[in-house]
């Protein structure tokens, strides 16, 4: 694809994402009614020095009533690199913005990130930064601003050392970070702002703590209403119950830093699109995952989710760092109820210990240690399990020890911990 054509190419995505916005009743601002809200592609206006007109990728414009000129225009300009964007690409959008014969604010719109140079020049000029990426999980954003915390919304604009799941829209200005375009257009009008009574950079929306109890008994109705009994757990008829549209791709589909997305959940269209997996139990765990968020309600929060590898490395609740992760590891708890359903998995344990001849000689119900006749039984015993719910080791391996089921002694880092994060639970065998 040549430069011209991907330009293009976050131009459309872009615009489209806005004319969305506007129809949703969420992009625009309250103050003014939707047909003096004009959104443009490709608008071109003149410019002082040049003697002649200066084309734009995409313009918003707000007109008062009875008015034929702006009173309020966004500049949006694209730039869809590989790489970070060059400092001189904003200083040519500065200085476009400054020839313009009325005030307009300008935002650069990035699908990778900006060189720090840059960033500084955007600062300078008072020019807002934002990231799209069409294959981003989109947030649903209220009056109070988003869930998201500042730190997320930033680490997605300012390169950090930790790999971030990508959002649909995040975006920068005079000092403040937006996960939502709305948010970012009233702080770019302060007049609006005022007229709406609302700020600028509230705090976010916590997301409420659920026991584990309460995501247990979740996935064990599920099970109840498709009479579960043994065996894997039949996912595909779970979404047809719950009315869930599964598709699956073979394609591999990266978002914009280049990290391989496994799965979207469209919570608004109850759709789970499944992309490409090398390993099967991995594919297994990405659809109960994606299914856990729609039976835990996250449609108040997320329009719609991707989950990336990172995601399964989502331990223990205490401790994280922003709100999204407190979601993914309430999908993944459920999961993991989901494709091991407790009671199943107790009598499971005892027909293979029964199989094997694992009995209990006073070590606890499943022992095993660095003697190798231990460990070759106790490998066995992983592998049948595994088989039989077509579920990984490290899967009925953590779920062993979470039931009290497993005394493990092994010394030479076999072992998984119980508080080891649960991206280990999809490896492979």
């Amino acid at each position: 694809m040549n430069s011209t054509a991907k330009g293009n190419k976050l131009e459309d995505a872009f615009y489209e994402y806005l004319l969305d916005q506007q129809r949703r009743g969420e992009f625009l601002y309250d103050a003014h009614h939707p047909d003096r809200c004009r959104i443009h592609r490709k608008k071109a206006y003149y410019c002082r020095d040049r003697g002649g007109e200066v084309e734009f990728d995409v313009v918003i414009e707000i007109y008062r009533q009875g008015s034929d000129s702006p009173h309020s225009v966004v500049i949006f300009e694209c730039k869809n690199y590989g790489s970070a964007v060059p400092e001189d690409k904003v200083r040519v959008f500065s200085h476009q913005l400054r020839t313009l014969p009325y005030s307009a604010k300008g935002v650069i719109v990035v699908s990778s990130r900006l060189q720090s140079g840059g960033v500084s020049v955007a600062r300078a000029n008072n020019i807002g930064i934002a990231k799209y990426d069409e294959h981003g999980l989109e947030v649903v954003a209220d009056r109070k601003g988003s869930f998201l915390e500042k730190g997320y919304v930033q680490s997605q604009i300012f390169q950090g050392e930790d790999t971030v799941k990508s959002l649909k829209f995040s975006a920068f200005y005079d000092g403040h970070f937006f996960g939502a375009i709305r948010a970012l257009l009233i702080s770019l009008d302060p007049e609006i702002s005022s007229e709406n009574g609302e700020t600028t950079s509230g705090g976010s929306t916590s997301v409420p703590y659920l026991r584990a109890d309460y995501i247990k008994a979740t996935a064990q109705k599920i099970l109840e209403r498709i009479n579960y009994k043994i065996g894997p757990v039949d996912l595909q008829r779970i979404c047809s119950l719950l009315s869930i549209d599964l598709q699956f791709t073979k394609q591999v589909v990266l978002d914009a830093d280049r990290t391989p997305i496994l799965g979207t959940a469209y919570l608004e269209r109850n759709l789970i699109q499944i992309n490409t997996h090398a390993n099967p139990l991995r594919e297994r765990f990405t659809i109960a995952h994606e299914i856990g968020h729609f039976r835990l309600k996250h449609k108040r929060y997320l329009r719609s989710d991707n989950i990336i590898e990172t995601d399964l490395l989502t331990g223990s609740e205490p401790g994280f760092g922003f709100n999204y992760e407190r979601l993914e590891h309430q999908a993944n708890l459920f999961a993991s109820y989901l494709i091991l359903p407790d009671e199943a998995f107790r009598v499971a344990t005892d027909v293979a210990r029964g199989r094997l001849n694992i009995k209990n000689r006073g070590h606890g119900h499943i022992f095993v240690d660095d003697q190798p006749w231990n460990r070759a039984d106790y490998l066995e015993l992983l592998e049948n399990l595994s088989e039989h719910f077509k579920a990984s080791h490290q899967v009925i391996e953590i779920k062993l020890k979470t039931m009290g089921l497993l005394n493990d002694q092994r010394t030479r880092g076999e072992s998984f911990h119980v508080g080891q994060s649960l991206g280990e639970l999809l490896s492979l065998k």
